[in-house]
């Protein structure tokens, strides 16, 4: 909203053919979070959305922040079994979804409010800021995670963690107002927030690319000339797919890469068609990045490096002490970005989230 009244008619977000100024957007944004705002949405309130990549997408996770609410992201891509599961699990309240999505999303109890069908009575609201009742406590978003050990996980994140990872991230690896992000990850992947939230709090322009283009090399590659992206997130498998399509790089673009192990071949290969290159290392539970580290030089091991602000990593021996250099421990991470736990999950809340012995507050430390 800040950054709406000081560049309103600047391009924040674009899809395909369509784009919407910031203060295009934050109207748009506006009139849905007065409309969930109507059907009961307020803080801690979870709201699932399950729409296609578009424009939408960004204006309905704007508008459920707005309302006070946390939002659910549910790909309409993935199995109908996770999105049943989550919806049960959660038990949210409101659904947000697109009417050809009904048969992808399956049965469930929340109160759905379909972006189009909806529309008029969503038009109708005010475009103006609503003022609510936030405080930094309250969840900004309730993540899934792949449930790799077992049945998938929610792991909730708090406004303040949010903030303090954006914040954090706009100084470095770092984001201007010149800055074009071409956006591809999922929004059921965590680090998805940075693309979406990044740019239009800088007062960058947000572009946001279809699931079709994101999934071929060649096509994304055409996508990243055509957009005119200065910096683009991706996990090694992305860089992957756009180097074996024939990608020969961009000279000024900023690349951010995590997700997964960044294998030095493959840093090795995108150091020569880029700007700069970023290993960002972080778990869903710590607030998408944890640390980041500039790669400038060919090397055989890719550090994780250095914590990102108000972060501390530790590596610890099964006692909870400090294991001496070159001794094996396990990564621990404190700091702003600590999830509140694991939705309904008591018990693994506490095995996962443990008192921090180094600190005189009574805060905690994530056991990686």
């Amino acid at each position: 909203e800040a950054q709406v009244e000081k560049t309103p008619t600047t391009v924040a977000v674009v899809f395909e053919d369509q784009e919407l100024t910031y203060r295009e957007l934050n109207a748009k944004a506006n009139q849905l979070a007065h409309h969930l705002r109507s059907h009961g949405v307020k803080p801690e309130v979870l709201v699932g959305i399950c729409v296609e990549r578009s424009l939408d997408m960004v204006i309905g996770l704007l508008a459920i922040l707005k309302a006070g609410g946390a939002y659910i992201p549910l790909d309409p891509n993935y199995p109908q079994e996770r999105i049943a599961f989550i919806l049960e699990d959660t038990q949210a309240p409101v659904l947000l979804t697109q009417p050809s999505l009904n048969e992808t999303i399956g049965l469930h109890k929340a109160e759905v409010i379909c972006l189009d069908n909806d529309y008029e009575a969503i038009a109708q609201q005010s475009h103006e800021n609503l003022c609510f009742e936030l405080n930094t406590d309250n969840l900004a978003y309730t993540i899934y995670t792949s449930g790799s050990t077992g049945k998938p996980k929610g792991v909730q994140i708090p406004h303040s963690a949010l903030s303090n990872f954006l914040y954090s991230m706009k100084q470095t690896p770092g984001l201007t107002s010149e800055d074009i992000l071409l956006a591809v990850t999922t929004y059921s992947f965590d680090i998805a927030a940075l693309e979406l939230f990044l740019p239009i709090i800088v007062g960058a322009r947000l572009v946001v690319a279809s699931r079709e283009i994101v999934s071929d090399g060649t096509q994304l590659s055409a996508k990243l000339t055509d957009s005119k992206a200065t910096i683009m997130q991706a996990t090694p498998a992305t860089w992957q797919l756009l180097l074996t399509a024939g990608w020969d790089g961009k000279r000024q673009l900023k690349i951010l890469c995590g997700g997964e192990a960044l294998p030095s071949n493959l840093a090795s290969q995108l150091l020569q068609r880029c700007d700069c290159l970023w290993n960002m290392y972080g778990p869903t539970e710590t607030t998408i990045w944890s640390a980041a580290f500039q790669i400038k030089t060919d090397s055989k091991i890719i550090p994780i490096s250095n914590p990102i602000a108000n972060t501390q990593l530790y590596i610890l021996n099964e006692y909870s002490q400090l294991v001496p250099v070159g001794v094996a421990g396990e990564l621990c991470i404190g700091g702003e970005g600590l999830a509140r736990g694991y939705f309904h999950r008591p018990d693994l809340s506490a095995e996962k989230f443990i008192p921090n012995p180094f600190s005189r507050e009574a805060t905690r430390l994530y056991k990686t």
